[in-house]
């Protein structure tokens, strides 16, 4: 059960109606933090919240990063995905999230340390991390404001989706224990891509989770080159009641003759996400190595004119500045 901030007849109400169905979009009551709802993420007012952002690669470029806030904001992007790694500091990470909160950015914490690991160990490490008293309590502090992403795309494309299930399994546990309210973020296997474990065994980590909170991610490459796959597997999630977001997607670079073999077609992400209610944030504002450079949202000279991928993010029909809405706890 969550942790709700009502006394007497109102929580009933609301209790009542949240078991039955019957709260909407309008509801007024408040919540400690995120929480998610069905297939929706609802933020501390009770109100859908529907993700258009960007990564930002704060762990690699600490200063232009943080920096780039500011421009980030600007693009109308209602989040930021704080790409992040164990050997940073509470003291920083907690700077970033100020500065985010300050710009009314939702912030999502993800530990990129375990990348294509399948090492359970490792994962629960990253959740260590999130659960270390000094990292916690920002967290905690913040909940209203910031997401946990245990980690960046663990799990590569030979992880059994029941070896996927046990280790999170076990990184939910650490983290609750340690007394994390916020929603944790999951990604799924396949360096992100599949939705077969989400599909699988999605619903028994939401059970497995005491406090009932996870929205799950994927990430969108060369696994969804075939755009028909885009709409059904976000559908297919939504369809186990789950929440989902994508949580990093590219585009049909050079043909396809790019490091990733992808021809994704943004548009139909952004369309069937729009469509779907369901967030999604492109990778990345920029600082891409050379062979990932085709994937910066703007120029690495100066942080901030936009590149031709950058364009289609935000000026589509269904890109962030015409479908964004700042988060009504803002």
């Amino acid at each position: 059960m969550k942790s709700w901030r009502f006394y007497g007849k109102k929580a009933f109400i609301f209790l009542l109606c949240s078991s039955v169905g019957l709260l909407n979009v309008g509801t007024s009551f408040a919540a400690s933090g995120f929480y998610v709802s069905g297939n929706n993420l609802k933020d501390a007012n009770g109100n859908n919240f529907v993700m258009r952002g960007i990564n930002n690669p704060h762990a690699w470029f600490d200063a232009q990063a943080y920096q780039a806030l500011d421009e980030i904001a600007a693009t109308k992007s209602n989040t930021v995905r704080i790409v992040w790694q164990t050997y940073g500091s509470a003291q920083r990470l907690g700077e970033i999230i100020e500065r985010a909160k300050q710009l009314k950015l939702i912030s999502v914490v993800e530990l990129h340390d375990v990348t294509g690991s399948n090492d359970a160990n490792r994962l629960d490490d990253m959740a260590r991390y999130f659960a270390d008293p000094a990292v916690k309590k920002i967290l905690a502090d913040n909940q209203r404001y910031v997401l946990v992403n245990i980690a960046n795309e663990w799990g590569d494309n030979n992880l059994a989706d029941a070896a996927w299930r046990d280790a999170y399994k076990t990184a939910i546990t650490t983290l609750r224990n340690a007394g994390l309210p916020n929603t944790i973020v999951i990604d799924g296997s396949g360096w992100g891509q599949y939705a077969s474990p989400i599909k699988a065994y999605g619903a028994e980590l939401l059970q497995h989770d005491p406090k009932h909170n996870l929205l799950f991610s994927v990430h969108m490459y060369a696994n969804y080159n075939d755009s028909s796959k885009i709409g059904s597997e976000l559908q297919a999630i939504k369809d186990k009641g789950l929440a989902v977001i994508v949580g990093e997607f590219g585009y049909n670079y050079n043909n396809g003759n790019n490091n990733l073999g992808t021809t994704v077609n943004p548009y139909e992400v952004m369309k069937q996400s729009q469509a779907k209610g369901i967030g999604y944030l492109a990778w990345s504002w920029t600082g891409n190595n050379s062979e990932n450079a085709w994937l910066d949202l703007v120029n690495s000279s100066d942080w901030k004119t936009l590149t031709t991928w950058g364009n289609t993010v935000f000026n589509d029909v269904n890109g962030i500045k015409n479908t964004s809405k700042i988060a009504s706890v803002y």
